[in-house]
């Protein structure tokens, strides 16, 4: 009979065989720029329901930040394993699609930081820890198991608004601070913004999308009514934090114009001929919203911080 310590050792072993090389390249399929946008979404949560930077609990927010970083960090590494053949089959030149990571790897590595991040999560309050374990079981339902939500376009919306909002709250929770009418409207309507980004990058995706047997916007209604109902979104969108901000929140009205600004201009790349050709056109519609939510949460946030 083999002895408890050696099956312990042997479940243990591939994780430490996991390299240097290969974490660094794990950061990488998780796409460092969608890091930093989670980083800024539960600063913005945390400073918003704050009012003032100096009302923050620094040390937990820290430790909120390092948590999330890791839960992020393992959603984004598990869905660069499970979308291997969409991935290949769009070009893409991430880690594991190119052949330099290895799918068993990330995944491996997937589980270690969800682990980690959990971990820290209990540590911080019992509320963190149920928004963390929220966070990756949407993340990886999203990717994983018999029927993925990034599968259908209703599963995406529910996946990518719900991680959203679950974001925001932690940021308020890291924080200790309250939940008001000014950071609900940014939450509400910045993860929304977010569903629009989830219809926007299927632009780009069809190989793939069609290859995995995916349902996307442009595979059910084709190119040109996809275009067309991805820009009303945005702009319904857009247009709507505006009139929230008006109404209810008048400091987040420098953000909600940019919004706006963002959801326009994504509009008439989306419906031009500025989104037509290759891949790297077709990508433009998600760089726009991709930008537009950076510069939304840049500007609340130098506002908390000037204020």
């Amino acid at each position: 009979m083999t002895h408890p310590v050696y099956k312990i050792e042997a479940a243990v072993r591939p994780m430490a065989a996991i390299s240097g090389r290969a974490v660094r390249l794990s950061w990488t399929e998780a796409r460092p720029a969608v890091q930093v946008i989670f980083q800024l979404r539960l600063l913005a949560g945390a400073l918003i329901g704050a009012g003032a930077a100096a009302d923050v609990s620094w040390g937990v927010m820290a430790a909120g930040a390092a948590a999330w970083l890791l839960l992020t960090w393992s959603a984004y590494l598990l869905n660069g394993a499970a979308d291997v053949v969409e991935d290949q089959s769009n070009g893409s030149t991430r880690p594991i699609a190119r052949g330099d990571l290895s799918a068993l790897t990330g995944g491996r590595l997937a589980l270690l930081l969800g682990a980690l991040g959990l971990s820290l999560s209990a540590a911080l309050s019992e509320r963190f820890f149920l928004l963390a374990l929220l966070l990756l079981v949407l993340s990886w339902a999203y990717s994983t198991g018999p029927a993925p939500l990034k599968n259908t376009v209703a599963g995406v919306q529910v996946a990518v608004v719900g991680a959203g909002l679950v974001t925001y709250l932690a940021g308020i929770s890291a924080a200790g601070v309250p939940v008001t009418g000014t950071v609900l409207v940014f939450a509400v309507a910045m993860s929304a913004w977010m569903g629009i980004g989830g219809l926007a990058k299927d632009l780009s995706d069809v190989a793939g999308d069609r290859a995995a047997g995916r349902h996307t916007l442009p595979l059910l209604w084709g190119e040109r009514r996809a275009k067309l109902a991805i820009a009303a979104a945005a702009v319904a969108v857009g247009g709507s934090f505006l009139a929230a901000a008006l109404t209810a929140a008048p400091g987040l009205v420098p953000a909600a114009a940019l919004v706006l600004a963002g959801s326009a201009a994504l509009a008439a790349v989306a419906l031009g001929r500025w989104s037509t050709g290759d891949r790297r056109a077709q990508r433009r519609p998600y760089r726009l919203f991709m930008l537009t939510q950076y510069s939304a949460h840049l500007t609340v946030l130098a506002e908390v911080v000037l204020r």
